[in-house]
């Protein structure tokens, strides 16, 4: 079984997956995975393409130049994304084979903005009040509330992911969510051998 996670910035999507893994699923986080695959021969070649040679500095992926450059404008950013979610999707198909028989989650914070809800077998939403996500943003990123507004507006909202969600779990307090994470993993998704 393949089951994405997916939710916005500061919703908890860590959390949840934190504790599938330890249930027994195995994890592919594909927003880590992508900061790995830009370093693939032909993927860096064509992000040095699109952003210059500055865009990998000292032999090292440039985020703050490139992040720069793709809040700004929506068209690099569409580009971006369609040099590394190939990479990112080859990759995921070959951890799948890799791991066949067992509980895939796969984390990823803009599955349904680029379209892959399709993939999975369940996807599941994670939620959390704004005023909650913009605190949990602050606290862990050392950053000011409109840092964080800007990060969120670049994300669909939750009203509009509701509809590609199988199943949400509004993440407010942390052992109430756990416990809807196992009882989903009893229920759901432990694979019986």
């Amino acid at each position: 079984m393949k089951i994405g996670v997916t939710g916005g910035i500061g919703s908890g999507k860590s959390l949840l997956v934190s504790e599938l893994e330890r249930l027994g699923a195995v994890v592919y986080h594909a927003d880590k995975k992508a900061k790995e695959l830009v370093y693939l021969p032909e993927v860096k070649e064509s992000i040095i393409k699109l952003f210059g040679e500055k865009a990998f500095e000292n032999d090292t992926y440039n985020t703050k130049y490139i992040a720069s450059i793709v809040f700004e404008d929506a068209i690099k950013l569409q580009a971006l994304n369609s040099i590394i979610h190939p990479a990112v999707f080859k990759d995921l198909d070959r951890f799948c084979h890799q791991n066949e028989g067992k509980t895939i989650v796969y984390e990823s914070a803009l599955m349904m903005e680029t379209g892959h809800t399709h993939l999975f077998d369940k996807v599941i939403l994670v939620t959390a009040p704004l005023s909650l996500r913009i605190e949990r943003v602050m606290s862990r990123d050392g950053v000011d509330r409109n840092a964080v507004l800007k990060r969120i507006e670049k994300q669909w909202s939750d009203e509009k992911k509701r509809d590609l969600a199988d199943i949400i779990i509004e993440n407010i307090d942390k052992e109430e969510t756990l416990n809807k994470v196992r009882l989903l993993w009893e229920n759901k998704f432990k694979r019986n051998p």
